[in-house]
């Protein structure tokens, strides 16, 4: 008789189990990483410790701890070569030293010694020539110099000189100042690549 009503429904039968297969597996997915936490937690650490132990310590908050300000010490001079070496073959000049109301003086080149402009310094080697393009348009001549900076990488220098007289320098400098340039003057001993 029983079989005789499935029939005549018309609706097959099948088993409930199917629909509490996706409630199953997420309880097993639950219980393997409630097994996996248990186990890390468990588990000893390299430095004898469980890793309940490190658990529960890192749940605790240390009290905080009041340090008395260190007294600032010199800092210790540095052992980089740079330090020593750039003062003895270039030093940055002050902007320029003459004023528009003074009359500038003439004054012997001095010995061992030339004028630097450099108009700019850039990564790309692009920018570099475009500068140098601009200012050989306006008949002042550059040359690019390649430097590597340890930890920064490769730039492009754009330099106008060498100037033997501090009158030249400026000269070039106030006509850079008139583009838009302003330009760093560099005093560089001779023999010294610039």
């Amino acid at each position: 008789m029983a079989q005789a009503r499935r029939r005549s429904s018309g609706r097959r039968w099948r088993p409930q189990w199917h629909k509490r297969g996706w409630l199953l597996l997420l309880i097993g997915v639950g219980i393997g990483a409630v097994g996996v936490m248990l186990t890390q937690l468990l588990a000893h650490r390299a430095d004898g410790r469980s890793g309940l132990t490190n658990f529960f310590s890192s749940l605790r908050r240390p009290a905080p701890v009041v340090q008395k300000a260190p007294t600032p010490a010199k800092p210790p001079k540095p052992t980089f070569d740079f330090y020593t070496i750039l003062p003895e073959t270039e030093s940055v000049l002050p902007p320029e030293r003459l004023t528009a109301k003074s009359k500038p003086q003439k004054s012997k080149p001095e010995a061992g010694v030339t004028y630097i402009l450099q108009a700019g310094s850039f990564a790309s080697y692009d920018e570099a020539d475009q500068l140098k393009a601009r200012l050989a348009l306006t008949g002042m001549v550059a040359h690019i110099q390649k430097v590597i900076i340890e930890g920064k990488g490769t730039y492009h220098r754009v330099r106008l000189g060498p100037y033997e007289r501090i009158e030249q320098l400026d000269s070039a400098a106030e006509r850079l100042q008139k583009l838009g340039i302003r330009a760093i003057r560099l005093k560089v001993k001779k023999g010294v690549p610039g």
